[in-house]
C-alpha cells in the first residue's frame, strides 16, 4: 500500500473514532484511557509516515535547484565557446589571471573573502559572470547549507580540472599532472569521451573547496579534491553536450565528513576513512566521466 493510502486510512480512522465519541449537551464528554492511546497511536503512525516524505520532497527540491543551477552554467559555456572560437569556458585554477570565476583567492571554512564577496565572481576576471544574467545564485548548491565563519559561501561547484579551456598561463603542470590523459581545449577536443559523458561541473565537497578548479587524481586511486554529497547520498553533474544529471554515490563518497570546519587535502584518511581502491565504483565513475587515456 502506498504511503499516500496508509496517511488516508489513518485519517479515516482517526475521524471515525471522534465521530464515536460520546456527548451530550447536559454532560462534557470525555475521552477514556483507552481512546486516548488509540488516538495517540494515530497520531504516532501520521508523523512517521508524514516525515520522511517531508525529508525526501526537500532532497529532491535542493536537486531541482542545483540542476536547475549546473544548466544555466553550461549555457553559459555555451555562449563563451561560441563567441572565442570553440575555446572552452576557462577553468579556474589559484594563482591564474582568470578564469569562470576569479582563481585568485578560494573559499575555506574561516574568513575568506571569496565566501562571501561578490566582486570575485563579478569583476572582470570572473569570465562566467557575463554570460548567467547576473545572477549570483546560480553558483550555490541549495543543498549547500553549513555557513563559513563569515557567512553561506557564494559558490559550491568547481570545473573538472581536465576542462582547460581557454586558460591563459603556464598550462604544463596541469596537463601534466594526469600524464596520459585527455585535458580538453576547445570544443573540437571534446571526442572522448564523448561530450555526453564528460561532465564539466559538480558540487566540490567543503573538505577541499578552495578555487573553482576540480583537481583529478586519474593514474591511481585518489580524490585530490572531493566531489560532495548534499543530495541524499549523491550529486549532480553537467556534462559537456549541456545535460545535467544526478548521480547517486555507491561507495567511499557516501562516507565524506560535511560539518563546519571539518576540511583537509586529497582523500580525507585523516577523517578515519579507509584508502580507496582501484575497485571503488566512485573513483572508477568519476574518472570515467572526467577524461579518457590519449
Amino acid at each position: 500500500m502506498k504511503e499516500h493510502d496508509l496517511t488516508m486510512t489513518a485519517e479515516h480512522h482517526l475521524i471515525r473514532l471522534m465521530k464515536t465519541m460520546p456527548s451530550s449537551k447536559n454532560s462534557r464528554a470525555a475521552f477514556t484511557l483507552i481512546e486516548l492511546c488509540v488516538v495517540v497511536t494515530v497520531v504516532a503512525v501520521l508523523a512517521l509516515l508524514v516525515l520522511p516524505a517531508l525529508g525526501a520532497s526537500k532532497t529532491q527540491s535542493a536537486s531541482a535547484g542545483c540542476l536547475s543551477n549546473l544548466r544555466q552554467l553550461m549555457v553559459g559555456c555555451g555562449m563563451y565557446q561560441a563567441e572565442y572560437n570553440d575555446y572552452l569556458m576557462p577553468n579556474a585554477p589559484l594563482g591564474f589571471a582568470t578564469g569562470w570565476v576569479s582563481p585568485k583567492v578560494g573559499e575555506n571554512w574561516t574568513y575568506g573573502p571569496a565566501n562571501t564577496n561578490s566582486v570575485y565572481y563579478t569583476n572582470s576576471n570572473a569570465l562566467m559572470w557575463p554570460y548567467v544574467n547576473s545572477d549570483l545564485s546560480v553558483y550555490r548548491c541549495p543543498g549547500d547549507v553549513v555557513p563559513s565563519a563569515n557567512g553561506i559561501r557564494i559558490r559550491s561547484y568547481s570545473m573538472n580540472g581536465a576542462m582547460l579551456g581557454g586558460l591563459q598561463g603556464n598550462l604544463t603542470p596541469l596537463i601534466s599532472y594526469n600524464p596520459g590523459w585527455r585535458v580538453y581545449i576547445k570544443g573540437s577536443d571534446l571526442v572522448r569521451p564523448t561530450p555526453a559523458n564528460l561532465f564539466v561541473f559538480a558540487d566540490e565537497s567543503m573538505w577541499t573547496l578552495n578555487d573553482g578548479y576540480l583537481q583529478m587524481g586519474l593514474n591511481s586511486p585518489d580524490f585530490p579534491d572531493v566531489p560532495a554529497n548534499y543530495h541524499g547520498d549523491g550529486n549532480c553533474f553537467s556534462f559537456a553536450d549541456g545535460h545535467v544529471e544526478y548521480h547517486r554515490w555507491r561507495s567511499t563518497l557516501l562516507k565524506v565528513p560535511y560539518a563546519y570546519g571539518v576540511s583537509g587535502t586529497h582523500w580525507p584518511t585523516g577523517a578515519g576513512l579507509p584508502p580507496l581502491a582501484s575497485t571503488d565504483p566512485d573513483w572508477t565513475w568519476v574518472r570515467q566521466h572526467a577524461s579518457s587515456h590519449q
